[in-house]
């Protein structure tokens, strides 16, 4: 009898199995789905292999096995495929946050996965945002493998990096580094694109980066009122066609750098202003009653802009 006595209490006291993960801290809304009816998560619980959690607007849930970690944001859901300790496990996010902290080993053997990417490690931590338009992969520790599975690309992230891959484009990297990008065949892959990294398209690539501009180059005109210091920050309408185009702005704000041509006041001061960015052009105030100069232009684009305006 006191064998048997001995027995339950040891059972009943013995820690959860290494290879199950156990809800080691919850905030707000934290449900499970057991049944086809979600519950709320409690502390303690253990979450069996493909079962999906999801956390509300003010739910915060962190799951733990042995020195792993599973968080999940708010607006989150999950299922855990596992595989054991020792193989592969797989965390399958519909959306949301998820932060991963995955012990360091020499194979890959944790892997989070979204409709739009897989990020697959050894042992890091990283951080994957998913929503119905995209997903992202954040680097904190370690190296990430990122796979953009809609366009068959993979490249490794570090940390200070970020991949992302969404509905409009394929797998690009942004941050410090070098970055390699390769389809899944080997080939490498420019960056932003799925066109092969030859010599002959990398070049193609570059000129084209230098001959777009953000924002446009060409002839831009602002009407507005300047302020007292005589700037003008015009918000206008630049174009972008294949780097030259024509934009007119109106509502001007103080703000600039240049000088402008005085008409009907004490403004005083010749000089070229900045519409839109890089470039030259005449800038024109009226109806002042201060003897500050007049300064730039910004038209919202590069190129040759003018502008006509009150000085305050």
């Amino acid at each position: 009898m006191r064998i048997v006595l001995f027995l339950l209490i040891f059972l009943a006291a013995a820690p959860v199995f290494a290879d199950d993960w156990q809800v080691n801290r919850v905030r707000g809304e934290v449900t499970q789905q057991i049944g086809g009816t979600w519950r709320q998560v409690s502390r303690g619980e253990i979450i069996p292999t493909n079962r999906y959690v999801r956390t509300s607007e003010n739910g915060r849930v962190g799951l733990i096995r042995g020195r792993e970690t599973i968080e999940l944001e708010a607006n989150t859901q999950i299922r855990i495929k596992d595989a054991g300790a020792d193989l592969m496990t797989t965390v399958l996010q519909d959306f949301g946050v998820v932060s991963i902290e995955a012990e360091r080993r020499n194979v890959q053997h944790f892997s989070v996965q979204t409709p739009f990417l897989a990020a697959v490690v050894k042992g890091t931590r990283f951080t994957v945002r998913s929503d119905n338009s995209g997903a992202t992969v954040e680097v904190d520790r370690g190296v990430v493998q990122v796979q953009d599975t809609v366009n068959d690309l993979v490249v490794d992230v570090r940390p200070g990096q970020d991949a992302t891959v969404t509905k409009q484009a394929p797998l690009l990297v942004e941050g410090r580094g070098a970055v390699a990008v390769f389809s899944f065949s080997g080939k490498p892959v420019i960056n932003g694109t799925t066109i092969e990294a030859t010599a002959e398209n990398v070049e193609a690539a570059a000129q084209a980066s230098k001959s777009n501009n953000a924002g446009g180059n060409g002839n831009g005109n602002a009407f507005g009122l300047t302020k007292d210091n005589g700037n003008n920050s015009a918000n206008g309408n630049s174009s972008n066609a294949g780097g030259n185009g024509n934009g007119n702005s109106g509502n001007s704000n103080a703000g600039g750098n240049g000088n402008g041509n005085s008409g009907n006041s004490n403004a005083g001061g010749n000089g070229n202003s900045n519409a839109g960015g890089n470039g030259n052009g005449n800038g024109n105030s009226a109806d002042s009653d201060d003897d500050d100069s007049a300064k730039t232009n910004n038209a919202g684009g590069n190129g040759k802009g003018n502008a006509n305006g009150l000085n305050k």
